[in-house]
């Protein structure tokens, strides 16, 4: 099962700036098909530190393991080369799904002990096929150019096409898919949004003082509507919904500082009525409504309280269990609770997870260690994701196995599901935690790209709304330099459709016969004058299989061939034209010369001029000359051909 430490040893990893800046001292680990890695200080006496930098999953679809080249590792060390390789996995990126650390080892031999270990556990893991247990895959949510990505606080999914995001600029509702941006309220900065979809109200804690404010859904679709502040909220912390005595009643509560205001939501004209206020004993660090009971978390504590009042505060750490006296002496925050059951809770405090049962005594010996410092909990049953400086642990509360590691630095939750993220790297990206067990996406996910030349555009007709598009000054320029890239300029034209190959002709054989193409064209009464050197031949009726070729000549001036047939006469039917070929008779000798016409050649160009000059087929001829394939030997014109360059000849000397 991979249980267990298969290797261990010291390595040293680029550091924060780039192997141009050299390399940092660390502790490598090899356990449940994970390789971890610990920093080591410099010095002989250091100890490396007991919070892992990096993990990296060998479950990972992406995962290998490889030595690297020169080119590879430029800015490295000529004679470290032979002692680095590198580790692979899969990762967030707008340009690649993949990325790569690279590791050094001391010697080259322990180089390839490294590479070895690496391969083999990875072959035995496919070779057992070992379940993937991956629960989330991280997608970039919205393009990471839009400006208002940059400072945003808080963030809620409406539905799977629209986004309400909280910044420093007030609320905004992102389309994703359609582009549209549409601006909520006031200007006042965000917070915190809570969508409360039973009584078609938003929530959002804003403002400098930090006041919360109820707005109806309408707002989001840009109208003009009024909201309800809620003037005993000033220095809010953070706030929370939830359904109530079976159902019928909606709940809202506030917490400041050491106290919490239950408030009811109605129908009324304000929308909301204080029903209870709630004194906590240490500052309000986390709140849920769980059973209907408040679950309220503070330094080294968690109490249930009743919305209405009709029960006792309840702790969660009962006083007489001396195995939990621990978390209250060493005053550990509190990061969230889980209610596993109605029995049972999962309290995770910042550097320790335990499981209590409904008096707070505790219910399991084992506990959940964190790989690193939390900095956030998010749940979403039956999975806890634990965010930390350098990335996002997801455990399974019921059975408690860490399965999984999403390795994504100074990422923080937008919402309480942690289905929205913010990566604070160089470039500020929206992330989108797909939930791979649901079923659907709750969030239709949009091509991105890095170099996204999109700009917010106000709409002219309403303040309020915007879209975000390439500006028109943008687009010619693209288009501009597009057209002086030739492999760009091939891809704007489209490869030819909607036609039929009916014969290929050679030399010698007339023009290509192509079926008309179902358009609409109306007739036209001009006439119509042919222009260029291009010849129009008939078509013989003693060809009688549709794979011979036929003979034709081709030329310029008074040049005609001795062959007697029936040309192809194209008729109108109903402003379009037919297919139906009809005998012509012509005084000619079936050829047709458009220009530089004499005496010479006397065809009925009236059959001709009735035509529309912008017909397809008046592309379609082409100089037989040009055709590479040779003539058909089978042609039934075998003999008029061998005089061609004759007469080709003396239509150049005339």
């Amino acid at each position: 099962k991979g249980i267990g430490t298969a290797y261990e040893g010291h390595v040293r990893v680029p550091k924060p700036a780039g192997v141009k800046k050299g390399w940092q001292r660390a502790i490598a680990v090899v356990c449940d098909f994970k390789l971890f890695l610990y920093d080591l200080p410099e010095g002989k006496a250091s100890q490396p530190s007991v919070v892992v930098s990096q993990v990296i999953d060998m479950r990972d679809e992406e995962f290998s393991v490889s030595s690297v080249l020169a080119s590879d590792v430029i800015h490295a060390n000529r004679k470290d080369i032979p002692c680095i390789f590198r580790v692979t996995a899969s990762q967030l990126s707008a340009s690649s799904n993949k990325c790569s650390i690279l590791i050094l080892a001391d010697s080259d031999q322990e180089k390839n002990k490294w590479v070895g270990l690496l391969n083999e556990l990875h072959r035995i893991l496919r070779k057992n096929k070992l379940k993937d247990r991956f629960v989330y895959v991280p997608k970039e949510a919205y393009d990471s150019t839009l400006p208002l990505i940059k400072t945003t606080q808080s963030a809620s999914i409406i539905d799977h096409e629209r986004i309400a995001l909280g910044n420093e600029e007030g609320l905004y509702v992102v389309h994703v898919t359609k582009d549209e941006i549409i601006r909520a309220g006031d200007n006042k900065k965000v917070h915190h949004i809570e969508l409360i979809q039973g009584e078609q109200l938003l929530a959002v804690i804003s403002g400098r003082n930090r006041h919360v404010r109820l707005f109806p859904m309408s707002a989001l679709d840009g109208r003009e509507t009024d909201f309800y502040k809620l003037a005993e909220t000033k220095g809010c912390q953070t706030i929370l919904s939830g359904q109530v005595r079976h159902g019928t009643l909606t709940c809202l509560c506030v917490a400041m500082k050491r106290q919490v205001i239950c408030y009811e939501l109605n129908k009324s004209k304000m929308r909301h009525k204080k029903i209870r206020e709630i004194q906590v004993p240490g500052s309000v660090q986390w709140m849920a409504l769980y059973s209907e009971r408040l679950c309220v978390g503070y330094q080294s504590g968690f109490m249930k309280y009743s919305i209405h009042g009709e029960a006792s505060p309840v702790s969660l750490l009962h006083p007489e269990d001396h195995t939990l006296a621990f978390i209250t002496q060493q005053g550990m925050d509190a990061i969230c609770a889980v209610e596993i059951s109605s029995k049972e809770y999962l309290l995770c405090f910042g550097s320790i997870g335990v499981y209590v049962d409904c008096q707070g005594r505790r219910s399991r010996q084992q506990e959940l260690m964190w790989p690193a410092v939390p900095s956030a909990c998010c749940y979403n049953a039956p999975y806890l994701s634990v965010y930390s400086e350098n990335a996002v642990d997801v455990f399974d509360v019921n059975t408690m196995e860490w399965i999984q590691t999403i390795p994504l630095k100074k990422v923080r939750p937008l919402n309480t599901e942690g289905s929205l993220n913010l990566l604070g790297l160089e470039t500020i990206r929206l992330i989108y935690f797909k939930n791979k067990m649901a079923e659907g996406d709750e969030l239709v996910v949009p091509e991105t790209s890095d170099n996204s030349r999109k700009q917010m555009v106000r709409n002219m007709n309403n303040k309020r709304r915007f879209s975000f598009r390439v500006p028109e000054e943008e687009r010619m320029q693209q288009r501009r330099e597009m057209l002086r890239d030739p492999e760009m300029r091939n891809k704007l034209i489209s490869n030819p459709t909607n036609f039929n190959h009916v014969v290929h002709m050679g030399p010698g054989d007339g023009i290509q016969i192509l079926k008309d193409l179902p358009m609409n064209v109306r007739p036209q009464e001009s006439r119509s004058v042919f222009s260029g050197s291009v010849s129009i031949p008939s078509i013989t009726k003693s060809r009688t299989e549709p794979g011979r070729s036929m003979s034709a000549s081709s030329g310029l001036g008074s040049r005609s061939t001795a062959q007697n047939g029936s040309a192809l006469r194209r008729e109108f039917s109903g402003g379009s034209y037919g297919s139906k070929r009809q005998p012509m008779t012509s005084p000619s000798d079936g050829s047709l010369s458009s220009g530089g016409m004499d005496g010479g050649s006397d065809a009925p160009i009236s059959q001709f001029e009735r035509e529309d000059s912008d017909s397809p087929r008046h592309s379609t001829a082409s100089n037989s000359s040009n055709l590479s394939s040779p003539p058909s030997p089978a042609s039934p014109h075998k003999t008029k051909t061998l005089s061609l360059e004759s007469t080709e000849r003396l239509g150049w000397e005339t």
